[in-house]
């Protein structure tokens, strides 16, 4: 069983397509973490977490929500991390889920992917970029679907403890100081369809009188209310000042042909 959570495509392509190669079922994560369903989950194949990389590390909401989520039937674990560039200590932080579990894990598979991270410093990934990190991803999907198929070990980067003490010092303190929603805001554009509001993972979010309201005063920062917007209405202070969106369905015709944007003439 493929459990994962996308903000905005990325993730989702992957535990889908691993779902297709292995003959499994996927269950996404959003709808289950919005609503604190935490109902038993059963597989006779083994568990994969797919998730984006935040920040050097898995979302402390995910793993919350899958270590209070009873698992059972297959008692091997996998995680398969999508990021820009670093998995940090995703690879640890599943270690230790898993064996919070009583359970087998098998290693963390990463899977370079475009970044989708606005409000940071860093620029916009350019569409080479993108059309690049998208049109590898088929392959090495290929290469963990066939370990995950053998129930084998992943390679993976060992992590040394005070790299993940660090490392996970910083997280827990990012997400007390650097996760406020407080600059999250709609602009006139808004037109009120809620989309911000039904892809909040954490529901902070909600609509009054047509407006979306950010009600908590921390989030997940995953862009999903951002990057799902119709009419680019979330703002973020000034964070966003012409940087283009990005979803994962835009950029998919390049599995398709293998054409470029530059050569089609399409933007970003």
């Amino acid at each position: 069983m493929i459990l994962f959570f996308s903000a905005t495509g990325n993730t989702r392509y992957v535990a889908t397509s691993l779902a297709k190669k292995l003959d499994d079922q996927v269950v996404d994560l959003t709808e289950r973490m919005q609503h604190g369903n935490t109902s038993p989950l059963h597989s006779q194949k083994p568990f994969v977490l797919c998730t984006p990389v935040h920040v050097d590390g898995v979302p402390l909401p995910i793993l919350r929500h899958v270590a209070s989520t009873p698992l059972t039937g297959n008692r091997n674990g996998y995680a398969v991390v999508t990021m820009g560039s670093f998995a940090g200590i995703a690879g640890r932080q599943a270690q230790k889920l898993f064996l919070s579990k009583n359970m087998t894990f098998k290693g963390c598979a990463e899977i370079a992917m475009p970044r989708n991270y606005l409000v940071g410093v860093f620029p916009a990934e350019k569409t080479e970029s993108i059309e690049e990190k998208i049109r590898s991803a088929p392959e090495r999907v290929d290469q963990v679907a066939d370990v995950i198929a053998r129930e084998a070990s992943c390679e993976e980067r060992h992590i040394p403890t005070i790299e993940y003490g660090l490392v996970l010092a910083f997280v827990h303190m990012w997400n007390r100081v650097g996760l406020s929603t407080k600059k999250f805001e709609a602009n006139q554009a808004c037109i009120g369809c809620g989309m911000c509001e039904r892809v909040c993972p954490v529901s902070a979010i909600r609509m009054e009188s047509g407006v979306p309201v950010w009600s908590k005063s921390h989030c997940m920062h995953c862009m999903a209310c951002i990057q799902n917007c119709p009419k680019r209405a979330i703002e973020y202070g000034n964070a966003l000042q012409k940087k283009p969106r990005y979803r994962f369905a835009k950029y998919s015709y390049v599995l398709k042909d293998g054409s470029s944007s530059v050569s089609r003439g399409r933007g970003r």
